[in-house]
């Protein structure tokens, strides 16, 4: 019996785009922050927000072409409160949610980071960061609560 083979993930953003209004709802008001081999990243339909010390908070969701782990759980979706330092290219996840499957369903675990853990620019992150970095200049508010 041979294994069933796995589609290649989509490639373009057409690919994604597709993949997306097959699987998921809801998205369509989501930002496509970028794309790679694992996921596409969405940026919140409310922006990002640029505090007085230079951060970008905004909400992040990610789908996953395939399942993945993280800290112990098989994972297709996350839902995320995500503060980005554009100057130094790094950032921390304020609030994260684990869902089974796509389209932020079945939900696996839910958890509060504070105080912010930072973490380097990597393949998770970098369609966040440059998605919000980019963003942050249309929304400054004076002052920041961290």
């Amino acid at each position: 019996m041979c294994a069933e083979a796995r589609a290649a993930p989509p490639s373009t953003l057409y690919d994604v785009v597709t993949w997306a209004e097959a699987r998921l709802t809801g998205a369509s008001d989501w930002a496509v922050l970028g794309f790679n081999s694992l996921a596409v990243t969405f940026g919140s339909p409310t922006g990002a927000t640029l505090w007085d010390n230079g951060l970008v908070e905004g909400d992040v969701r990610q789908e996953f072409f395939e399942p993945i782990e993280r800290d112990g759980y098989i994972l297709r979706s996350t839902m995320g409160r995500w503060t980005v330092d554009c100057a130094r290219q790094r950032y921390a996840i304020l609030r994260l949610t684990l869902y089974a499957r796509n389209d932020l369903k079945e939900q696996l675990a839910e958890q509060e980071i504070e105080p912010p853990v930072w973490f380097a620019r990597d393949r998770i992150s970098e369609h966040a960061i440059d998605g919000m970095c980019q963003a942050a200049g249309k929304v400054p508010r004076p002052a920041s609560p961290r």
